[in-house]
């Protein structure tokens, strides 16, 4: 059979969610909320067509409870919520590993699967053990002394079940392994011995097979692609997903699918749109007096400045993945190019159909009544979302034409075809925004946009 699935999602409890307060008052507030997120979940996976997703945060206790008493066991490690078969849960969390390299701190985001709530319960003890400060963090921060002491607590966990399974998160952005917040060329410079015990990895939502097929080191490794959804809103949760052949669905036959790389094909996000893909600095940066609001820049590799510094305020540009890639993998010993690299899976890019519904309305809220009807109104027709991208364009018109406006099937069909790009790209941060009708090159990009001296830009770039 095969399998949609979506591990890696946030709780309401979560840093960038809703961020509830914890406290004794608050729970039973907090409860109603937990509840919610969950039939809000049930209600639009199944429009999405993501058959099991990631609980999120399944270490945090108010959340572990909230899951003990709501979720029903359907099968070994596989749960449901109030009898809905689809989607299916599985006990998932996300824990942030720091440790000093040079002097300064680098931060990754790793995801971890677990099999039962007794595992879960290990992991709590061993986070006590570390003097975590977990209780009023969803996603706790495991503060090493070392790269060493990284890979120790990771093979720690790891070693509680042999069912435990850690994914490194988006690997390219800057709370990647691999990402700009401190550069490294090599897995074991963070994560030690732990490094060979690792063998699927997260693309996220800036990269993909192609652009990480340049680094050597990610050859034998499985890739897999997840949302990392901090909200269960229809455009966040599924905006990218892996699809897996398994025997059936409990947790120890989609693991085993996952270890073995029976991957059908990953969804993923046109890197370019990602919000870290190309170097740059932002309009309106929190600093004061840094940039303005009409003053930005970003650059595709070959165009970034020298020591990777800004031409409009002097400091360090966001290195984006783009960059990365190409940097890990020339120091790696490779000099591999995009159009050379022949990834080992299947994959496809895909443009989340809200957000399509929001370009051609003409709609920035992608909550709003209209876009959520039309978007229902397409899948009740075609089937959930991640069917849009599997069957054909003559398939998709021949059931939509007439029953929806033109504009919004030709933008359809366009995007099914490879016709559209972003401008700007993602950079420093921002998401790319979306055009429809034509097509791109983000392997020549150098744009400067500021108000400030032209001689004193050209001076710096030289």
């Amino acid at each position: 059979m095969e399998l949609a699935l979506d591990l890696h999602s946030h709780s309401v409890f979560a840093g960038g969610t809703q961020s509830l307060k914890i406290s004794p008052e608050t729970i039973s507030s907090n409860r109603k909320k937990a509840l919610e997120h969950l039939t809000k979940i049930t209600e639009t996976m199944p429009l999405k067509g993501i058959d099991v997703i990631g609980t999120g945060d399944s270490q945090f206790t108010q959340w572990t409870e909230i899951l003990k008493s709501e979720l029903t066991e359907e099968k070994s490690g596989i749960y449901i919520f109030q009898g809905s078969s689809t989607p299916a849960f599985m006990l998932q969390t996300e824990l942030i590993f720091t440790a000093p390299i040079g002097k300064r701190s680098k931060i990754v985001h790793v995801v971890f699967l677990f099999p039962d709530f007794s595992t879960i319960d290990s992991l709590n003890d061993l986070l006590e053990k570390w003097e975590v400060k977990q209780k009023k963090m969803a996603r706790p921060f495991i503060k090493c002394g070392d790269p060493g002491e990284v890979g120790k607590r990771i093979n720690s966990i790891l070693d509680i079940d042999s069912l435990i399974d850690a994914i490194p998160a988006h690997i390219m952005t800057p709370q990647g392994v691999f990402g700009s917040n401190i550069r490294i060329n090599k897995l074991d410079k963070f994560f030690g011995t732990a490094s060979p015990r690792l063998k699927i990895f997260e693309t996220g939502l800036s990269a993909d097979p192609v652009f990480l097929g340049l680094i050597p080191e990610l050859d034998d490794k499985i890739l897999i692609s997840n949302s990392d959804a901090h909200s269960s809103s229809l455009h966040r949760m599924g905006r990218e997903f892996t699809v897996i052949s398994c025997h059936d669905r409990t947790y120890s036959s989609i693991l085993d699918s996952l270890r073995k790389g029976k991957i059908v094909f990953t969804a993923e996000f046109p890197p370019e749109e990602g919000r870290f893909f190309l170097t740059g600095h932002r309009g309106g940066r929190k600093k004061p007096g840094l940039h303005h609001e009409n003053e930005y820049c970003f650059f595709s590799p070959q165009h970034v400045p020298d020591n990777d510094r800004c031409p409009i305020c002097h400091k360090s540009l966001t290195i984006g993945v783009f960059q990365r890639c190409v940097e890990i993998g020339r120091a790696q010993g490779a000099h591999r190019n995009l159009i050379d690299v022949k990834p080992k899976q299947h994959f496809i890019h895909m443009v989340p159909l809200i957000d399509i519904l929001s370009h051609i309305l003409i709609i920035k809220t992608k909550t709003s009544k209209s876009i959520i009807s039309h978007y229902q109104k397409i899948v009740e027709i075609l089937g959930p979302e991640s069917h849009l991208w599997q069957i054909s364009s003559a398939e998709i018109r021949s059931k939509l034409e007439g029953v929806i406006s033109e504009p919004i099937l030709s933008a359809i069909l366009e995007v099914k075809a490879g016709n559209f790009t972003f401008k700007p790209y993602g950079y420093d941060g921002e998401y790319g925004s979306l055009e429809i009708g034509q097509r791109g090159n983000y392997k020549d990009v150098k744009v400067i946009n500021s108000s400030r001296s032209n001689k004193a830009l050209t001076e710096f770039l030289k």
